[in-house]
């Protein structure tokens, strides 16, 4: 962050800029009193005032529902396993969940049993009490400081495992309905603790709102282990409809120790911070100007918006400290004449001037080159004060410049032109030469479609139906017909000698099988011989006679 030294160094080159301004634009010289030095700059270069954006209730979505109503009837099912898982889901929410809470509480909000209720937890509480006391009458055994600790032990709200949810679930009435809501009143409540933003804690006040008494000391307990967490959300419950939550959140602050606007800002979160500061904008505290403006020139975007947004919100009941804020920056004291909206503007001016000062002269020097027409070294100047400050006040200012350099491009350099008129047309999408991009910018991409070898046709068409009259779009669209033309002229041609070369492929294969001898039969190897016929006997028959 800017330091306050740095900054006042850089305020008489801020005057001495204005002052030129002004002695460009005609003003008389040699003011007599201190307050008609003051130059007031043209409205055209003030920063607008942003709004503070109100707090919204999203509606919950079903898929939101669901989840929630699964946990919490895993919760107080008759399963212990179930349970025990479940209760360890229950630190692991999302802020997702936030909408859905919020649902299901106020459904509790009317059907809980109020005289039941505050019975079954005191039930559990004494139960639990008990639970903890056995285990130090347990340790005093082995411990001869018994007594102390048991002393140190006496609220049973600081007690170690003294977790109302912790104590119901360990008396489970699974079919008890005072019981199940209780458990799912308590588990919602260590969801939104879980959760921890500042939409979750603000559901968490209202608990203090919608039950009273019955989960006031749980509440505290939340908002402890919280800390600067809860901050925001209780700046904004001293302004709570309820006065029972506005006593009470007064009262949390001063526990917290951030019940003063200097304590409250003591976190190093940015998150937290600028939730903070938002939230004195939206209780119009007009003791936290001071502080709020000391965040106006933070280097962080996310800080310096919300202060400016906080200072909108309260208006005109801070007028005095703006006036002092001025003259302390300026010695000088403001016009009477200025309301305080205009003289938020200023302040607002002369902040950014001073933390910007390098800007402004880049800005300058490329404002200078592009009325010598030197077109190069002004994108090169705009470059750089958009990478110092890609929001810069003046960044319309550059649109023609990036606009003129991308149309002098070559054709070989269509990326580097499409690449520049994007950029200048994200610098001002509804100003005088948005159509215009636009046109070049679906021209540029069609003429790009065609040098990788896809065209692209729809995107000079889209050129042509922002521009009627974009000559290039119209050549490209005439080119690609014209070469559609040429092509269907050349079809009957190309297919007129493809059939021929098919007719003498056909015939080459013909003449080749004609040509080819027949294949000759292998030599197939003789029979072999028959086997011999097996031979006569030799041996006579006996003669009959001899016999």
């Amino acid at each position: 962050m800017l330091n306050r030294w740095s900054f006042l160094a850089a305020v008489p080159l801020v005057l001495a800029l204005a002052a030129s301004d002004a002695h460009a634009l005609g003003a008389p010289a040699g003011s007599a009193s201190a307050s008609a030095a003051v130059v007031a700059t043209p409205d055209a270069a003030l920063p607008e005032l942003p709004r503070l954006a109100s707090i919204s209730l999203p509606e919950p979505d079903a898929a939101s529902i669901k989840e929630l109503d699964g946990l919490l009837d895993r919760l107080t099912s008759e399963d212990e396993r179930s349970r025990t898982n479940a209760r360890t889901a229950v630190g692991e929410v999302s802020p997702s969940l936030v909408p859905a809470i919020r649902h299901r509480v106020q459904d509790l909000r009317g059907s809980l049993d109020r005289e039941a209720a505050p019975r079954v937890i005191e039930s559990a509480r004494k139960a639990g009490r008990k639970s903890i006391k056995g285990k130090g009458d347990a340790e005093a055994d082995a411990d001869a400081d018994h007594k102390k600790k048991k002393k140190a032990k006496k609220d049973e709200e600081d007690a170690e495992g003294s977790d109302w949810l912790d104590f119901l679930l360990a008396q489970p009435h699974a079919k008890d309905r005072d019981w199940k809501d209780v458990v799912s009143l308590v588990a919602m409540e260590r969801m939104l603790t879980a959760i921890g933003t500042t939409p979750a804690v603000r559901e968490l006040i209202n608990f203090h709102a919608y039950f009273g008494e019955m989960l006031r000391v749980d509440l505290q307990r939340q908002i402890l282990k919280l800390r600067d967490k809860a901050v925001p959300a209780l700046i904004e419950a001293r302004a709570h409809d309820a006065k029972i939550v506005q006593k009470w959140a007064n009262k949390e602050l001063d526990v917290l120790g951030r019940a003063i606007p200097g304590e409250a800002v003591a976190s190093n979160d940015t998150q937290i911070l600028a939730d903070v500061l938002r939230a004195y904008g939206r209780t119009r505290d007009v003791d936290a100007v001071r502080v709020i403006l000391s965040f106006s020139n933070s280097d962080r975007i996310q800080l310096r918006e919300a202060s400016r947004e906080a200072v909108t919100a309260i208006g005109e009941p801070g007028i005095w400290q703006l006036r002092d804020q001025y003259l302390s920056l300026t010695g000088n004291k403001a016009p009477k004449d200025w309301a305080w909206d205009r003289l938020a503007r200023e302040l607002f001016a002369l902040y950014d001037r001073a933390r910007l000062a390098e800007v402004y002269k880049l800005m300058d020097d490329g404002t200078a080159a592009a009325s010598a027409g030197s077109i190069v070294e002004a994108v090169d100047a705009f470059d750089k004060v958009l990478a110092r400050s890609p929001l810069f006040d003046r960044r319309k200012e550059m649109v023609k410049s990036y606009f003129e350099r991308a149309t002098s491009l070559e054709e070989g350099h269509r990326e580097d032109a499409l690449a520049m008129m994007r950029k200048a047309l994200r610098l001002d999408p509804k100003g005088d030469l948005a159509k215009k991009l636009e046109a070049e910018i679906a021209y540029l991409e069609g003429a790009i479609s065609i040098d990788r070898g896809a065209p692209d046709k729809t995107a000079f068409q889209k050129a042509l139906s922002i521009d009627p009259q974009h000559a290039a779009s119209k050549q490209a669209l005439a080119t690609l017909e014209d070469k559609v033309v040429e092509r269907q002229s050349e079809m009957p041609r190309y297919a007129a000698a493809g059939g021929i070369g098919l007719v003498a492929l056909l015939a080459m294969i013909l003449l080749a099988r004609r040509r080819t001898p027949p294949a000759k039969r292998p030599d197939v190897p003789p029979p072999p011989p028959a086997p011999p016929p097996p031979p006569e006997s030799t041996t006579a028959a006996p003669d009959a006679g001899v016999a």
